[in-house]
């Protein structure tokens, strides 16, 4: 197996801002050509957001978007329509797209004309609610799905207002699920020699995300409320202040529990009725973690770490970027990748095959950069 296993494979890429964008450059990253079709009138919206930049680009541009061929076109234009058209019933194996629901298939460019043409195509829409329902003709973003979702219900601080998740949890997710969803139907296609239509949605991302508050609350438990740090089903499980700054800690297993406290000085608590089963301590943690609290006042996050990782106990410290990006298990795994002559660096995809992660194949095309490349078959 080599790191680019959709070599030879073309997507045509019509979307903007996140998730179909990402969508598409895992795909590239993978091997697959992508060719992003942009507005004629200033091109993906993302090349307008502020600084800072990164290859005389915004940063969040260049990270959706690096590997992959501009081409600039006006879709109401009938000729660059017909280019389109052409180019993705001929050329391309994929389209992903995100626009607003209706859009393209107004445009004579929705997954039931070009799949008419080319029924080897695997048509991909990624939309705010999904196919069906009383919202489905509404856009959305990634904050709203989480509002929507009950991400940020259950997000923040119980006596403090919710709190979104601070990245773009829901269109990175909804990204990777279109992905799955094309890679299937591509397999589907070698098989059977058709294609077909996949939909991903932000708002189905998210409730897939809510699975493990939705299983309990089915199962009679209550609404869920925000618990901050501290987590739910075992115990202790949350974040707790140590000499110098905050430690996660999670003890899911007994025997785990025995571990912890002998590294935490808290030996007698084992012996404890309240503590000595994990449904015993979830049902005694407001007891528990004010003791877990006491203890770990006594040194700082890397004695800790250090302890509990010897004694093969769940932990991590809470860390900021900088923290992060400098860390030895951060530089160990090779994912941040340098992108060559514009001399920056951006995180690779989060896998590898046979122990080779997909590489960095370039930065993130200027707007239009490909455009008579991609249509020279037309002049064919």
């Amino acid at each position: 197996m080599t790191a680019n296993p959709l070599d030879g494979v073309v997507v045509a890429e019509l979307g903007t801002t996140v998730a179909g964008p990402f969508a598409c450059r895992v795909l590239g990253e993978l091997g697959a050509r992508v060719v992003k079709f942009e507005s004629a009138k200033g091109g993906d919206p993302v090349r307008s957001w502020p600084p800072p930049y990164l290859g005389g680009t915004p940063a969040p541009f260049q990270a959706l978007n690096r590997g992959k061929e501009s081409v600039q076109v006006d879709l109401r234009d009938d000729s660059d329509r017909e280019k389109v058209v052409r180019f993705i019933t001929e050329e391309a194996d994929v389209v992903v797209q995100n626009m607003r629901p209706g859009a393209l298939d107004k445009l004579g460019l929705g997954a039931s004309a070009l799949c008419k043409i080319a029924p080897r195509l695997v048509y991909c829409n990624i939309s705010a609610f999904g196919r069906e329902g009383p919202l489905k003709d509404l856009a959305g973003y990634d904050p709203l799905m989480q509002a929507f979702s009950g991400i940020i219900s259950v997000t923040g601080e119980a006596d403090r207002p919710p709190s979104r998740v601070g990245v773009s949890i829901v269109d990175i997710g909804t990204a990777a699920w279109a992905v799955v969803g094309i890679q299937a139907a591509l397999m589907r296609r070698a098989v059977t020699g058709k294609g077909g239509v996949v939909d991903a949605s932000l708002f189905e991302t998210s409730l897939n995300m809510m699975i493990l508050p939705m299983v309990q609350y089915e199962a009679g438990g209550a609404v869920p409320e925000r618990t901050g740090l501290r987590g739910p089903l075992v115990a202790p499980n949350g974040g707790f202040e140590t000499a110098d700054g905050l430690m996660v800690v999670s003890v899911a297993t007994d025997s785990q529990f025995v571990k912890f406290c002998d590294v935490m000085g808290l030996s007698d608590l084992p012996d404890d009725p309240r503590f000595v089963t994990v449904a015993s301590r979830m049902e005694n943690e407001p007891a528990l973690s004010p003791l877990v609290a006491a203890a770990f006042k006594a040194r700082g996050r890397q004695e800790w770490a250090d302890a509990l990782n010897d004694a093969g106990v769940p932990n991590a410290p809470v860390q900021d970027l900088a923290e992060v990006m400098i860390h030895p298990q951060t530089v160990a795994s090779g994912i941040m990748q340098s992108s060559g002559k514009a001399d920056f660096r951006l995180p690779g995809l989060p896998l590898s095959l046979d122990g080779v992660r997909p590489a960095f194949g370039a930065a993130a095309p200027e707007l239009g950069a490909n455009t008579q490349y991609v249509f020279d078959f037309d002049a064919e």
